[in-house]
């Protein structure tokens, strides 16, 4: 087990050794002699050795504090470096940043996001976790994860959070679908179709619970994880599916759908960068935060405060 040490007593000692002389070590520190003998013994002590012998004009180290010196000089010089820095130069970074958030999220700001990274910050990290509302929290809570996005509402006092994107739903299905060939989307047809959910969890998304609070329920057939692979399903069959528009828009498989507007009115709601309080002021974290509300910015997404429902799994 590593010995309680006061690292008040280390920059003492790092002193000492410097001056090699306890009343220079006392002036350089702008403490007294007496004060900085005290701290040696009391190291000595913890240490159990004598660091320090008297000889004429000052202090001789012993072998053990020669040895112990250098690691000691160097940790505590990292300490001042990063206490006293304030700019994060991503050019000379190899910062590791963990991300939670799902495809959606990912495929709206990572991809972006790294192929600027590369030559504006070529040895940042950037690993993705898994994201849900049941665990990124939690994951934040930790220090499992720096950074997580997705459709929150009211979070943590201990949490912050940023908008990043206002989702408008759309009912996306193939071109030629049957349900084009009225003209307009009926809520009873809608209800009725063949439908594709996106639940990151499984369970009952937003718009289930949406539907749920008037007393309606869709025919859902088709449950998946990803919204990358709801347009090449989508486009595929006749499975319809309510989805954010941009997953249709951004699909390479746009051109074989199309988005309609869904006969019930869902609300809309907004993505959320969420990170925990202690990163707030972190260099390198501030920079990655202006970094995604950037991407985020550039790609025309709509930031507001619409009303928000509590958090579901979505």
């Amino acid at each position: 087990m590593l010995p309680a040490i006061d690292l008040n007593l280390l920059r003492i000692f790092d002193a000492v050794m410097t001056e090699r002389n306890v009343t220079r070590a006392a002036l350089a520190l702008h403490m007294t002699q007496p004060a900085v003998s005290n701290a040696i013994n009391r190291l000595r002590l913890t240490l159990k050795d004598p660091l320090f012998v008297k000889i004429q004009g000052g202090v001789l180290p012993t072998q053990r504090a020669e040895l112990l010196w250098p690691p000691i000089r160097d940790a505590l010089a990292r300490i001042q470096e990063t206490l006293a820095t304030n700019e994060f130069d991503p050019a000379r970074s190899e910062a590791v940043f963990r991300l939670a958030m799902s495809d959606y999220v990912a495929d709206q700001v990572i991809r972006p996001l790294f192929v600027e990274q590369q030559t504006v910050a070529p040895n940042v990290r950037i690993h993705l976790h898994p994201y849900s509302l049941d665990n990124a929290a939690f994951q934040l809570e930790k220090g499992e994860v720096d950074m997580a996005a997705g459709v929150w509402s009211n979070v943590a006092s201990s949490l912050r959070m940023l908008p990043l994107e206002t989702l408008t739903y759309v009912c996306a299905m193939r071109k030629g679908h049957p349900l084009l060939a009225q003209g307009h989307l009926r809520l009873e047809d809608f209800l009725r179709a063949r439908h594709l959910m996106v639940s990151l969890l499984g369970t009952a998304s937003l718009v289930d619970h949406e539907l749920a609070a008037h007393g309606l329920k869709r025919n859902v057939v088709l449950t998946i994880n990803q919204f990358a692979l709801a347009p090449r399903l989508l486009a595929e069959t006749d499975l319809i599916c309510v989805v954010p528009l941009n997953t249709v828009r951004n699909s390479p498989h746009s051109h074989q759908l199309e988005a309609v507007e869904a006969p019930f009115p869902f609300v809309p709601r907004t993505v959320n960068l969420i990170w925990h309080e202690r990163s707030d002021n972190e260099p390198a974290h501030r920079w990655l935060r202006e970094e995604i509300l950037k991407i985020c910015q550039a790609q025309g997404m709509v930031f507001d405060h619409a009303p928000r429902a509590e958090p579901q799994a979505y």
